[in-house]
């Protein structure tokens, strides 16, 4: 009798919950807030000690999916979703799109809880994330134009199609990152570290990449075009089909004499000539 109620018990707080998940918060809320509270919903579980196999890497989920069955087992082991569902509110009525505003309302510390984080989508447009931990956020499609990212950790951040144009990335730390198909153009990337990066696809023109680190980087069908490349790490760059014309270059390492002149060939200036 005791295991027949046991169940039934679990049973109600599954049915009880799959009515929470299907109004947790409303379907058509912008990328910024959802971004927002699917970061708080991960933060929350862990400070519940949610008793689960779960390990924080598989807390970053990335479909409705997962977090349908996060939820449920959550629910489950009993966790009270009462508490979130204020911090749901207040995220959702706030007045402001600005994810740093809204990421202050949810108890969110951008410089350092967005690390492994779902943010496709967001706009981050001007915003000052700079010495900000986002090692593995997913950022598909993100507009962080004109953003400030100066020494921020971007370790194999995956940037695949987002608008970084005109953004500030000095120092930053962009080790294996996938940046296919993103906008660089304008950018200051002076000093930052984009070894092992994928930027296949990228624009990159008239970007600043003085004294940056580009060894081992995929640039296949990249746009090189009027960049600026003082003093930079080039050792196994790929450069097959890159648009390198008026693309400037001094005292570059890692090129070998016979690389050296095929850019030269394909419009680009070594002023250290």
């Amino acid at each position: 009798m005791k295991t027949a109620i046991t169940i039934k018990n679990i049973a109600e707080k599954i049915v009880d919950s799959m009515t929470a998940i299907e109004g947790l918060w409303p379907h058509n809320i912008s990328p910024n807030r959802l971004a927002v509270l699917e970061r708080k919903l991960v933060l929350w579980l862990r400070s519940q000690k949610f008793d689960s196999n779960l390990t924080s890497e598989s807390l970053q989920y990335k479909s409705s999916e997962e977090l349908q069955t996060l939820i449920l087992s959550a629910t489950t082991a009993g966790c009270d979703f009462s508490e979130f569902r204020i911090i749901i509110k207040s995220v959702v009525e706030a007045d402001t799109e600005n994810l740093l505003e809204l990421a202050n309302i949810a108890g969110i510390n951008p410089a350092l809880d967005f690390a492994g984080a779902k943010l496709l989508g967001v706009n981050l447009c001007g915003v000052d994330l700079s010495g900000a931990n986002l090692y593995e956020a997913y950022l598909r499609g993100a507009d962080l134009s004109d953003a400030d990212l100066s020494e921020a950790n971007l370790g194999k951040v995956n940037l695949g199609g987002a608008d970084l144009s005109g953004a500030l990335l000095s120092n930053a730390d962009l080790t294996e990152a996938n940046l296919r198909r993103v906008s660089l153009a304008l950018a200051n990337l002076s000093g930052a570290n984009l070894s092992g990066a994928n930027l296949s696809e990228a624009n990159l023109s008239n970007a600043n990449l003085s004294d940056a680190d580009l060894s081992n980087t995929n640039l296949t069908n990249a746009d090189l075009s009027q960049a600026g490349l003082a003093l930079t790490n080039l050792k196994g760059a790929n450069f097959q089909n890159t648009k390198v014309e008026n693309a400037r270059l001094w005292h570059d390492s890692g090129l070998s004499d016979e690389m050296k002149q095929d850019l030269i060939n394909r419009g680009a200036f070594f002023e250290d000539n």
